[in-house]
């Protein structure tokens, strides 16, 4: 099929030696050229990628038509002979034409640092680069690079540096991104009532990611719960859940306020709901309370609770202009109403 192929790009040529006949667009590339062109570059791809690997139909190409759009498209080609199949002297010199041509493109800088890698040298050159395309990646870290910096690091003999780059905190913080792209990407598609499956799908992975996480459990809840799966989300963030972290504060709040916003689980957020405010009674922890309390028709204990935070969220309204404190003087006034009403009195306006 090679030798087929390569008579029948030669007839092309041969019949359209001056590239006037026509062109051909390569989508990928973006790039349209005359059909010589696009026949002599088909021509160089399959003899560098070939059983014996050649570059120089490719080579050729470039001093032939060095202001081709696929002029990037054949370096990239060749970097893949050079990265490979070529002497590290040869390897060396093609590199730093490529990344002198393109030096911010991440196909040469990443070609050039696995390069370097596999001969061992030049070490420093390599970090150079590797550091460039880091910086060029952004955030979140690309995982290829940050393996391809820290096995620079190691041939330096900098083993406690390549342990920085990609060590456990790299990766927590790469599984804590992931968490994010799939909680983020089953709420987007929640809210178009589109992929369900797949929404649920990549609920259960966030959950298993980040086993014992308050917050991705009940960002995982909460797309349950949008599913009507509520046994899954009581499941991962329930009773057992509150047990568990029955020491917490912080945690058990979170969670009562959470059950509370869903009208549901309230006997669990109740008791999770006193335990907060036992440990730690604020004014968070004593709304929060006070809002199940008032869901739940305990009146008496709802009003103590929710004056209780008020109290205590108006020294934090003196200290900080604009800090709201309207919604906790909304609670006691309508749980005042709620009792007025009971009562059959008039509910004041």
């Amino acid at each position: 099929m090679e030798t087929k192929s390569k008579e029948l790009y030669e007839k092309v040529i041969a019949l359209d030696p001056e590239g006037k006949q026509g062109s051909h667009t390569y989508e990928y590339y973006k790039a349209t050229v005359p059909y010589t062109q696009a026949a002599e570059f088909e021509i160089g791809q399959a003899a560098a990628q070939g059983r014996k690997p050649d570059p120089a139909p490719l080579q050729a190409y470039l001093k032939k038509y060095p202001a081709s759009p696929l002029v990037k498209a054949v370096y990239t080609n060749l970097g893949y002979y050079y990265g490979y199949q070529a002497s590290k002297e040869d390897a060396g010199k093609f590199f730093e034409e490529y990344t002198a041509k393109y030096p911010d493109d991440k196909d040469a800088l990443g070609g050039y640092v696995e390069r370097i890698i596999r001969d061992k040298e030049p070490v420093d050159k390599g970090i150079t680069l590797a550091e460039k395309l880091k910086e060029i990646a952004g955030y979140p870290q690309n995982p290829e690079y940050q393996s391809n910096l820290a096995q620079l690091y190691v041939l330096k003999g900098d083993p406690a540096k390549a342990e920085e780059e990609y060590g456990k905190d790299y990766i927590d913080g790469y599984v804590s991104n992931a968490v994010y792209a799939l909680t983020g990407y089953a709420n987007f598609w929640l809210g178009q009532n589109k992929n369900l499956e797949s929404v649920e799908a990549m609920a259960e992975l966030a959950a298993k990611l980040k086993p014992d996480q308050s917050y991705t459990l009940s960002q995982v809840a909460g797309i349950y719960s949008k599913l009507k799966k509520t046994d899954k989300a009581l499941a991962i963030y329930g009773p057992e859940f509150a047990k568990k972290n029955w020491g917490d504060q912080g945690i058990l709040a979170s969670y009562a306020s959470f059950w509370n916003r869903q009208e549901n689980n309230l006997d669990s957020a109740l008791g999770a709901a006193r335990r907060s405010v036992e440990l730690t009674s604020d004014y968070y922890n004593n709304y929060v309370l006070g809002q199940i309390l008032f869901k739940q028709k305990k009146y008496a204990e709802a009003l103590k609770a929710a004056e209780r935070s008020v109290e205590l969220v108006k020294p934090m309204a003196a200290k900080y202009e604009g800090f709201p404190v309207q919604q906790y003087e909304k609670l006691v006034k309508d749980i005042k109403d709620a009792m007025a009403k009971e009562k059959g009195g008039e509910v004041k306006k």
